[in-house]
Order: C-alpha cells, then sequence, then structure tokens
C-alpha cells in the first residue's frame, strides 16, 4: 500500500514539473517572438565638419520591453527611393568607401528592461571628402533562428537612426523648390484641411525646410497661422518629401470615430468618421472660401531664402447651413401665418 503511495506522488511530481517545464518554454517562445520595442534618442544626427577632420556623435539606446534584449547595430545607407520622393534604407555596397569611415562600439549588446546604453561613434573622412553622406543605424535583435544567410546572423525588428554628415566643400550647393503645394480637395464640409506641401532638393547637400502657412478668410482677414515641418526633418539631395500640415482648429471638426479607445473600421476595413461640435469655439464656425499662403524658408549657406506659394479651398458645411436655413424658413413661414389675419382685419 505505501508503495502505490508512492508511485502516485512520483506521478504527481513528474505530471506538475512537466507542466510547469512546457510553461516555461512557452512563455519563453512568446517572450522571444514579441515585437521589439526600442526608444533612439536623438532620432536622428545632423553632424558638419571639414576634410580630413574627424566628427564625434553618440545616441541612447533604451529597452522599453519587459524582457531582456540581445541587440546588435548594422551599418546601412540612406538614398532616395527609385521614384526619388522618399529616403529609403539601403545596405552599404562595395562602392561605398564612406563606410570605412566610421567606427563605433560597442556593436553587440544585452539590454535588461528599462535598460539604456550609449553608443558612441567617429566618422574620419580624407582629405578628398566632399559634400553629403548618409548613413544609419540598425538596432535590432540577433536572431540566427530567423535564418542565417552566408553564415551572417540576421537582424530582425530593427529600428533606424539616419545619421547625416555633411563635409564642407566649396561647391556645396543648398537649394529648395516646391513642386507643389495643395489640399487633399477643394470643397469641405468640415475641418479638418490636409495642406499637402512637396518640396524638391535640387541642390547636392541634405537641406531642412521650415516656415508656416497662413490662413486668411474671405474678407482677408488672417485667422490662424500653422507650422511646417516643426520636427526639423531634412531633404536629401535628388529626391522629392511631403509635408502635410493640418488646420483643425474650428467649431465643427470632423474626426476619427473611437470606441473604448480603438478606432472602429467599417466592413471594408476603413476608417469611419464623425462631427464632434465644440461650442467653445462658436466664433471659430468656418464658412466660406479661404486661402492658405504659404512662406518656407531654408538656409542655403549664407542666407535664408524665402519660397512662397498660395492655394485656396472652400467650406460647405452644408447640413448646418440647410438646418438652419430651414429652420429660418419655417419660422417665416410660422410669423406670416400668425400675422396674416392682423393685416387683412387692418385692411378692412
Amino acid at each position: 500500500m505505501l508503495k502505490l503511495k508512492t508511485i502516485k506522488l512520483l506521478i504527481l511530481v513528474f505530471t506538475f514539473s512537466l507542466f510547469v517545464f512546457s510553461l516555461k518554454a512557452v512563455l519563453a517562445q512568446e517572450t522571444q517572438t514579441s515585437g521589439i520595442n526600442l526608444s533612439l534618442s536623438p532620432t536622428y544626427i545632423s553632424l558638419t565638419t571639414d576634410p580630413g577632420k574627424p566628427v564625434t556623435g553618440q545616441f541612447r539606446v533604451t529597452n522599453n520591453n519587459t524582457s531582456a534584449e540581445d541587440l546588435r547595430l548594422k551599418l546601412i545607407k540612406f538614398q532616395p527611393d527609385t521614384a526619388g520622393r522618399n529616403p529609403v534604407v539601403a545596405d552599404i555596397g562595395k562602392e561605398d568607401e564612406f563606410a570605412g569611415w566610421i567606427e563605433y562600439s560597442p556593436s553587440e549588446f544585452t539590454l535588461n528592461p528599462s535598460e539604456s546604453r550609449t553608443i558612441r561613434f567617429t566618422i574620419s573622412p580624407p582629405e578628398s571628402a566632399s559634400l553629403g553622406y548618409y548613413y544609419g543605424f540598425l538596432v535590432g535583435r540577433e536572431s540566427e533562428a530567423e535564418g542565417v544567410e552566408g553564415g551572417q546572423a540576421k537582424i530582425v525588428g530593427s529600428v533606424a537612426l539616419p545619421i547625416l554628415l555633411d563635409v564642407k566643400s566649396p561647391n556645396a550647393k543648398r537649394e529648395l523648390q516646391i513642386t507643389e503645394f495643395k489640399t487633399d480637395k477643394l470643397f469641405y464640409e468640415y475641418l479638418p484641411t490636409n495642406l499637402q506641401l512637396l518640396v524638391n532638393n535640387t541642390g547636392n547637400v541634405h537641406v531642412i525646410p521650415f516656415g508656416n502657412v497662413f490662413i486668411d478668410s474671405m474678407l482677408n482677414q488672417e485667422i490662424a497661422v500653422l507650422e511646417i515641418n516643426p520636427g526639423r526633418g531634412n531633404i536629401i539631395p535628388n529626391s522629392l518629401r511631403q509635408f502635410n500640415v493640418i488646420w483643425d482648429d474650428g467649431f465643427a471638426v470632423t474626426v476619427p470615430k473611437e470606441e473604448n479607445g480603438a478606432v472602429v473600421l467599417n466592413d471594408k476595413g476603413e476608417t469611419e468618421y464623425e462631427t464632434k461640435f465644440d461650442f467653445s469655439k462658436t466664433d471659430k464656425f468656418r464658412f466660406g472660401r479661404y486661402s492658405a499662403n504659404l512662406l518656407m524658408v531654408y538656409d542655403n549657406g549664407e542666407r535664408d531664402i524665402p519660397v512662397e506659394a498660395k492655394v485656396s479651398f472652400w467650406i460647405f458645411p452644408w447640413k448646418i447651413v440647410g438646418g438652419a436655413s430651414l429652420i429660418v424658413i419655417l419660422a417665416l413661414v410660422g410669423v406670416v401665418a400668425i400675422f396674416r389675419p392682423v393685416f387683412k382685419k387692418l385692411k378692412t
């Protein structure tokens, strides 16, 4: 009898141990396959130096996950896409001699939850270097489980940090041109309006545009000032970059519909919208024709160069206008109906 109880106890202990081991394995797998959550500070780095003069920089990596991460740095470059519209990440090629100018440490490290690490690097351009060079770091997991190509571990779930290097040259040309300035629609029922600015860098060095859009009413009164490129994003040479400027300061504004903090989608997977009314902004009821006047500025290396553009659009809240008109008409009909007998008596 004692032996039977001992055997049952051993079986129970073995079963419980197997369950705990399996649970740990599942949790470990979930942790490994969970999304990476890293923060990089700053979000980009812009450096300027002279030919033959080294320049240093640094950035900070923070692990926002609840588990430790084994991370690796990979040097990449940024270049315009095939359409020349947006910068894209590309691998370093044999022709990219500037890749040999940079040294950084460490290249591999582990971060515990909420832990940060500072990465320092030095770029040593030769005397023959000039104009712009566009590096980048991919910071991500080193995982051979995802596959090995040519004996090299792949980086998965990475975040990118652009590094823009300007090596001073008398041949530097800093020039921006406005390719397009428009709204996404000519007529709006309510705000917001989306002002789309497309800028082309026709020079040979990266440039930062900045400035404002001034909104004027039909009476030529300035009623809003909007900032363009508040994040001070660069435009690399021979590429286009689009900036969206949103005007949403008004009494009636169309916004994405939300339920329980999540955006509501229709049967087609499209975002549903609703109109919200802010009665603290009744003085900002938008109606009629408006003009958006753009004043963009960039530094050409000697002075600030202003560039201007203008676009017009209409806001016609037909539901509000129609409802108000109907109320007025009904009120007038009522007044006429009430006072018609009085007028008849006065005539008689």
